[in-house]
């Protein structure tokens, strides 16, 4: 599982209101996709490979470069897209903050 409650102290998942708040690590080996996928899974309680396929709702490798940090090094900090993925409303923030929602 890409997304923990505990990962940087950033992050939290409210089953009750089927929400989840996640910061994307750009360092680590997970790609922007997994940790998607991942957080759909854990609020949906099903399993990754269960949920619908990110590609069939948005370009994958173009969500990754469009929000990848610059030059290596330099991230970045403005600009968000927003999906739907299964039943959830996903925001992916150019800081790497991601917010899964379920609509009321």
């Amino acid at each position: 599982m890409t997304a923990k409650p505990h990962d940087y102290g950033r992050s939290r998942i409210d089953r009750e209101r089927k929400t989840a708040f996640v910061s994307h690590d750009w360092t680590g080996t997970d790609s922007l996709t997994t940790t998607i996928v991942s957080m759909v899974a854990e609020l949906s309680e099903s399993d990754p490979t269960e949920v619908e396929r990110l590609y069939d709702q948005i370009d994958p490798e173009s969500l990754e470069t469009l929000f990848a940090p610059t030059g290596g090094t330099a991230g970045r900090n403005i600009g968000q897209v927003t999906f739907q993925l299964d039943a959830y409303s996903i925001t992916v923030h150019a800081t790497g903050d991601i917010v899964v929602a379920r609509p009321a």
